[in-house]
C-alpha cells in the first residue's frame, strides 16, 4: 500500500489508462468524500449515480459536477436484517431497471474464510429523482438463498461450484482459509441487466472454472431469469445456461448495458489483489466471447476499478475505485481506528475516524 496525493494523481492519471485510451477531466478532478470502499454503481441522471461501500450498508447519492460528499444517504441495516456481531452485508453488484435497482452480495466467505451468513443477500430497492429530491424504498424480501439454490441447479453441477463454497461441511483452519474470496472460494461482483430486462447477469470474480483440464481459467457468468418473481414472490430463483468467458484469466468486477453503445461493457480484474484490469465489450449473444478494448494500467496510482456506471446518452463510461486500502497520513492516533494506525502516521483510507476525509475516486473512460 502506498499514501496517494491526491493532487498529482489526476496529472498522472490520464497518461496512465491504457495508451491509446483517454481519460477526460472537462467536468473537474472526480473525488468523492464521504466513503472509501465503492463497489458498484448504478446512473439516476444525466450527472448523478448511487453508489454502494462493502464497507457498510449505506447507499450514497452523488453527483459527477463536484468534489463534495453525498447529497443522499439510506442505510439498508434495518432491511437486510443482518446480524450485530457482523453487520458488513459486502455488497458487490447492482443494476437498475425501470425505476427499481438490484443488488446483489458477495455470497462469499470473509478474508478469513470463516463464513458470514450477512453476505448472502439478493435485495431490491425503489428510487425516484424528483425536483432535485430523491427517495430510495426497500421492495420485497432480500433473498438469502440464491448461491445455495444455484449450487443445486441442474445446469450448474458440472461447474463444481460447491467446491468454492463448501456449505455445512466441517473444515480444518487450513483448508478454511483456503476458500477466502481472494484465494478459492466464492465471490460475485457484478451484477447486470440485459438490454431487454428479460434477465439479469451474475458476475463472478471467483471462482474461475475451466472448461477442460488444459484450459485457463475462465469467468463465470450466470443468468437470473426470474429475478423480479424472487423479490416480489418470493419464488425459487430460475438460471439459465452459465457462461464461460475467457478473460485472460481474470474474473469480474462490474459489468454494465450501454443502450448509446448497444454492447455490454466488462471491467475485469484479477481474483486476488494483483493490480491487473482489462476492459471488454461483449455483444450480449450467448455463444459469443467478449472482445478486449483495452489493458487498464494506472501506473503507481493504485487506482482500482470495482464499479463502471454507464449513462443514458453518453459514449463515456465513469470508473470508481475501491480506495479503502489506500493510506493517509494522520497527525494523531486518535483519527485512525484503534489497532488499525500504521508505521505511527499512516492511516487506512477505510479506517479513518473522520468519514469526511474518506474519499474513493472516478474516471471518464471512452471506450
Amino acid at each position: 500500500m502506498r499514501t496517494i496525493n491526491i493532487a498529482v494523481f489526476f496529472l498522472l492519471l490520464c497518461s496512465a489508462v491504457g495508451g491509446t485510451g483517454q481519460c477526460d477531466k472537462s467536468q473537474g478532478d472526480f473525488v468523492f468524500y464521504g466513503t472509501s470502499d465503492a463497489s458498484c454503481a448504478v446512473a439516476l441522471g444525466e450527472n448523478m449515480f448511487v453508489v454502494a461501500d462493502d464497507e457498510n450498508n449505506i447507499l450514497r447519492v452523488y453527483k459527477t459536477i463536484n468534489n463534495s460528499g453525498p447529497v443522499f444517504s439510506y442505510d439498508l441495516t434495518g432491511f437486510l436484517d443482518v446480524g450485530v456481531k457482523f453487520p458488513e452485508a459486502d455488497i458487490e453488484g447492482a443494476t437498475k431497471v425501470g425505476n427499481r435497482i438490484y443488488w446483489i452480495t458477495s455470497h462469499g466467505r470473509n478474508k478469513d474464510g470463516k463464513m458470514r451468513p450477512n453476505r448472502y443477500r439478493f435485495f431490491a430497492t425503489s428510487v425516484k429523482v424528483e425536483n432535485q429530491g430523491i427517495t430510495i424504498e426497500p421492495v420485497g424480501i432480500p433473498c438469502r438463498s440464491l448461491i445455495h439454490k444455484l449450487i443445486q441447479a441442474e445446469t450448474m453441477r458440472k461447474l463444481k461450484l460447491s467446491r468454492a463454497a463448501q456449505f455445512n461441511v466441517e473444515l480444518k483452519k487450513k483448508q478454511r482459509k483456503m476458500l477466502a474470496p481472494k484465494k478459492e472460494g466464492l465471490n460475485i461482483e457484478a451484477l447486470c441487466a440485459s438490454h431487454d430486462g428479460d434477465a439479469i447477469y451474475i458476475g463472478f470474480r471467483n471462482p474461475r472454472p475451466r472448461s477442460e483440464p488444459n484450459l485457463p481459467p475462465q469467468a463465470l457468468v450466470v443468468p437470473l431469469n426470474n429475478y423480479r418473481q424472487v423479490i416480489e414472490k418470493k419464488q425459487p430463483p430460475v438460471f439459465g445456461e452459465p457462461m464461460l468467458w475467457d478473460l485472460a484469466g481474470l474474473g469480474i468486477r462490474s459489468m454494465e448495458y450501454s443502450h448509446f453503445h448497444k454492447v455490454y461493457f466488462i471491467i475485469a480484474g484479477a481474483h486476488d489483489s494483483k493490480p491487473k484490469f482489462a476492459l471488454y465489450r461483449w455483444s450480449g449473444k450467448p455463444n459469443t466471447q467478449p472482445v478486449l478494448v483495452r489493458q487498464l494500467q494506472f501506473g503507481q496510482n493504485e487506482f482500482s476499478p470495482e464499479a463502471l456506471v454507464v449513462f443514458a446518452g453518453s459514449d463515456k463510461l465513469l470508473g470508481l475505485s475501491d480506495d479503502g486500502t489506500l493510506l493517509f497520513d494522520v497527525f494523531s492516533p486518535s483519527e485512525c481506528m484503534e489497532g488499525k494506525l500504521i508505521e505511527d502516521d499512516k492511516c487506512p483510507n477505510k479506517y479513518l475516524t473522520n468519514p469526511r476525509k474518506k474519499y474513493f475516486r472516478g474516471i471518464w473512460l471512452k471506450p
